[in-house]
């Protein structure tokens, strides 16, 4: 588990840019995003989309009302948005989580249950602090742990 203060959008930004250049290859197929409204979310898988190859064919929107939005990223992305259906999962998003060509990013992620996760998560916690953000990672699965290592290696206000 690591701990990363994000004291600006730039470095929010600078967060997404970095998860871009990182994942593909990592063998992480979700990423799992966590905290309240308002704790940066969209805006974190926003930079991510659009620094992908694609991402600049994409347009990315809290997929809040139609629950996925798919992105023609390399590799593509299936953004879910699980706020409103706490309890019962569109089958969309299930089908997205265990095709290991696709990477599934899922806000609101307490909702999905853990026995339908792939091997290869990394699990990333906002919180939304008076002028900054903490994001709390933890790494499931020896890629998504690589990864994590790497990260912290990389952002020197890391507490990992």
């Amino acid at each position: 588990m690591a701990g990363i203060v994000l004291r600006n959008l730039e470095e929010t930004r600078r967060m997404g840019r970095w998860l871009a250049a990182h994942l593909p290859g990592s063998g992480v197929r979700a990423l799992l995003l966590r905290g309240p409204l308002g704790s940066g979310k969209t805006t974190l898988t926003s930079v991510l989309v659009q620094a992908l190859p694609g991402g600049d064919e994409a347009e990315v929107a809290s997929p809040s009302f139609t629950l996925c939005n798919h992105y023609p990223t390399t590799p593509p992305i299936l953004h879910c948005d699980l706020y409103r259906s706490p309890g019962s999962l569109p089958d969309e998003i299930l089908d997205g989580l265990e095709n290991p060509a696709i990477l599934t990013v899922v806000e609101w992620a307490e909702y999905l249950p853990p026995a339908d996760l792939p091997e290869e998560i990394l699990d990333i916690s906002l919180q939304a602090c008076e002028e900054s953000r903490l994001i709390t990672l933890q790494a499931r699965g020896p890629g998504a742990t690589a990864l994590l290592q790497s990260l912290c290696a990389q952002w020197p206000e890391s507490d990992g």
